[in-house]
Parts: C-alpha cells; structure tokens; sequence
C-alpha cells in the first residue's frame, strides 16, 4: 500500500457498514467502467495492427492491466 492510499485507508475504516456498501459499490462500477472501456479499445483496434506493433499494443495492454503499487 503506499503511503497517498493510506489516509482513504483509514476513512474507509471508520466509514459506517451502509457508506462502506456504498463506496464498495462505487469503486466496483469504477471497476467495471475500465473494463468496458478497456474491451471497446481492444475491439476497436483489433486487427488494425500487423506484426511487431500488434504485438507490442497487446503487451501495452496487459502491463496496463497490473497494478504495481510502487508506481502510484
């Protein structure tokens, strides 16, 4: 966890259960929105791309998909 996390960390800690349930929700549509987003970018750019550049978009893509907690 770094060290800009931590304080929304202890927020959530002290939030009541029905505002925790709701920023659990918020974050999960978040979630959801990037992985639509995500899915529409690949289906746009599918096949427009021969090659090293395909290969080097699809590896883009999955290094976007990993979250390193280091780099925040």
């Amino acid at each position: 966890m770094t060290t800009t996390s931590l304080p929304f960390m202890d927020e959530l800690r002290q939030m009541p259960a029905d505002r925790l349930e709701e920023a659990a929700d918020y974050i999960q549509t978040l979630l959801e929105e990037r992985r639509v987003r995500r899915e529409r970018m690949i289906d746009e750019t599918s096949g427009s791309l021969a090659g090293g550049e395909g290969e080097a978009l699809e590896a883009a893509l999955a290094e976007c998909s990993t979250i390193d907690e280091n780099a925040w």
